[in-house]
Parts: C-alpha cells; structure tokens; sequence
C-alpha cells in the first residue's frame, strides 16, 4: 500500500554504471505473475553515497508519517540501494500495467523507456546484457504493510545504454561480486573467471522467452 502524501515524487536520474541481470528488453517472468522490469546497478561508493542522501528524507518523512498514522512508531525496510564491499548496488523495477488512457479512452501498457547513449530510441531486438554501462531514471515510490513496514522502492522508468556488453561480464562488473583472479586456482573447462559468469547468463538468458 502506498503512502498517499509520498505516493508520486519526482524522478531521479543515476549515474553511469554497470548493469548486472538487466530486465530491460522484455518483462521477466520468471519470479513475477504478469512480468516485471528489472535492473541492478553497480555504482561507486561516492555515486552511491549521493542517492542515499537524495533518498533518506523521503523514507524518514514516510516513516514519521506512519508513525504518526499508528500512534507508535513504525518499523520500516531496507532501501532499495545498499553498500555491497566497496560499491553501491541500486534496485530498480517495474511492472507492465495495462490501463485505459483518461484523454483518448484507448488502452495501453505501461513500459520502460529504452534509449542508447545519443537519447535516440532502442532497438528492443539488440539485447542489453549484464556488464553493459548504463543510467537509469527511476522515481521513488514509498509503501508500508504490517509485515514489512515502511519500504521505499524505485520504479524503473527509462535506461540510457551508453556501452553495450556482448555478454561478457566486464573487470569492472566481475570485482562487484566480490571476485578476483587467483593465480594456480582451478579453471572450470580452461575458461577465465568472465567466460564461466557469462556462460551462466547465456544459460539463463536461453530459458528467458527473449
């Protein structure tokens, strides 16, 4: 349930970074009934340390004002980007709507813009992979049930492709797991540390109804 006052707030636009299980051609289905958009990114610490700081008086005037609603002090959930070792990761997403337009009365389906690095439109057959750099643009959206509390999430509206990845998984987007080479360690097949993660996300990507 939204939190009416908070319901609808102004967009933020992200920083560049790195894609990680980018959603963003086509809805999943795999967890969502109905599809969902969806997009991780990686971000520095100081890129991060930004939103959070745009974010926090949203969630904490949220809370007050649950909290006020309650008469006691309302419990709240984590947001939606989260310190992971030395990077930010943001969570954004969106679920396709249908609904009927108020000044045409014809139907639609809500979507996620799509554009590359010069704004133009995207081709949606060119497949945005995990380690491609992007931005997103994504608006707030605050929420409370009993279980969870007071939450905050970003929905997905657009994402600027600035440099496709082929499907490889870039040094830059391996380190956000937390991996690194280790020399004499065991090689998987005779492939590198990016060849066997981006095996799994072709795996992945085959059994995705793209």
């Amino acid at each position: 349930m939204a939190i009416k006052s908070r319901s609808k707030l102004d967009s933020i636009t992200t920083p560049v970074g790195i894609a990680k299980y980018p959603w963003v051609n086509t809805p999943s289905t795999k967890f969502v009934e109905g599809g969902e958009y969806s997009c991780s990114l990686v971000l520095t610490k100081e890129e991060g340390e930004v939103i959070v700081k745009q974010l926090k008086p949203i969630f904490e005037e949220a809370i007050l004002e649950k909290s006020e609603e309650l008469g006691k002090k309302a419990k709240s959930y984590e947001l939606p980007i989260q310190l992971e070792g030395d990077s930010y990761i943001l969570k954004a997403k969106l679920k396709p709507v249908n609904g009927i337009s108020k000044k045409t009365g014809s139907t639609y389906t809500r979507s996620i813009g799509l554009f590359d690095s010069k704004g133009n439109p995207w081709d949606k057959e060119t497949i945005v992979r995990g380690g491609s750099k992007v931005r997103l643009n994504v608006r707030p959206k605050t929420w409370y049930t009993s279980l969870l509390g007071v939450g905050l999430s970003l929905d997905l509206l657009a994402v600027q492709v600035i440099e496709l990845s082929e499907g490889e998984f870039t040094e830059q987007a391996a380190d956000s797991f937390g991996f690194t080479a280790v020399e004499g360690g065991y090689v998987n097949g005779g492939e590198t540390l990016d060849q066997a993660l981006d095996a799994e996300e072709e795996e992945d990507t085959l059994t995705a109804d793209f």
